[in-house]
């Protein structure tokens, strides 16, 4: 009697073992999560920054002056302004320029060469149709302070601060141009004219 007694937690020590081992011959093994794969587009660091900077300051020119403006001090400056963009809108037309320094460093501005005193903006650059000679200049308005009807806000940028051989980016806001116009003179005060610069209607 005490020997058949002594068989059952043999047999049952017996089953466990097979049960442990039968599950791992059958469990599913836990998949190793694949390795990332390289792809070909993938960028360094400063090529996502030229990137970026490239957007949000436009290079290309599609048209270039370049002389001298009178700036703090009554010096002169020698820059180039290159036209980035004329672009027609629904109830307005948008000039962006760059101006940098022609030597291509670093230089002061306030010039009220684009203006006049004590504006520093660019409220008497022009868009000039040339088949009426008609002039566009940028809108300007007036504020709550301004009285006996002066017009001190400006729809474009100052051109103040510094600049260097890369430049800064103007913008000015002006009024539409005629539907059938394909180009329009740009003129800023005291350099020379650039002509025929093509208007973007995309």
């Amino acid at each position: 009697m005490s020997r058949r007694r002594g068989l059952v937690p043999v047999a049952l020590a017996g089953a466990i073992i097979l049960s442990a081992a039968l599950s791992a011959c059958t469990g599913t093994a836990t998949p190793e999560p694949p390795s990332p794969t390289p792809t070909a587009t993938a960028q360094t660091a400063d090529q996502v920054a030229k990137t970026i900077n490239g957007a949000l300051f436009p290079t290309a020119s599609i048209a270039q002056a370049t002389g001298r403006i009178e700036v703090s001090g009554g010096d002169e400056l020698p820059v180039t302004i290159d036209v980035v963009a004329l672009q027609a809108l629904p109830d307005s037309t948008l000039l962006e320029v760059r101006l940098a320094s022609a030597s291509g460093d670093v230089a002061d501005l306030g010039s009220f060469q684009f203006a006049v005193a004590p504006f520093l903006d660019t409220r008497n650059v022009a868009l000039v149709d040339t088949a009426t000679e008609k002039r566009y200049l940028p809108y300007t308005y007036a504020n709550a302070r301004d009285t006996g009807g002066q017009t001190t806000g400006c729809l474009c940028d100052d051109v103040a601060g510094g600049t260097d051989g890369t430049g800064i980016l103007i913008s000015m806001m002006m009024p539409p141009l005629p539907a059938d116009l394909a180009t329009a003179d740009v003129v800023f005060p005291g350099l020379p004219k650039m002509t025929a610069v093509p208007i973007d209607r995309g």
